[in-house]
């Protein structure tokens, strides 16, 4: 739901704000935005992109065990710049020899509320 309200949010934006734009590059920005929505949900509230992490095992030395969409497993660290809000959990997955953070978004309807107490107690623990 976050994340619709987000687009929808950037969506009033373009429409309600008068900006110096052409007509047409009004539409090609809602266009993306639409477009932004539609790839987020699929990854990140449908988990249904083939990078989407299904299933995330916590382990005592700070370090996750993920599995993908698709089945593939891998092992990560979690990044000091995850966040854990109790209307939403960022987290930042540091694959070994890749630069960039792989994200796993975590909106509070996505676990039951036990779990979700549980991994932003891990989270609070792992990142202090």
């Amino acid at each position: 739901m976050v994340l619709v309200i987000a687009h929808m949010i950037a969506l009033a934006c373009l429409t309600l704000v008068s900006l110096p734009f052409p007509p047409w590059l009004e539409l090609t920005l809602a266009t993306l935005v639409a477009v932004s929505a539609g790839i987020s949900i699929r990854r990140h509230a449908l988990r249904q992109a083939g990078s989407s992490i299904r299933e995330l095992t916590l382990k005592a030395d700070g370090t996750v065990e993920a599995v993908r969409y698709g089945g593939g497993r891998f092992d990560a660290r979690v990044s000091g710049q995850s966040t854990a809000l109790p209307w939403l959990i960022v987290i930042l997955l540091e694959l070994p020899g890749v630069r960039r953070f792989d994200p796993l978004v975590i909106l509070p309807d996505a676990l039951p509320v036990e779990d979700g107490r549980i991994l932003r107690a891990w989270l609070r623990w792992k990142l202090t």
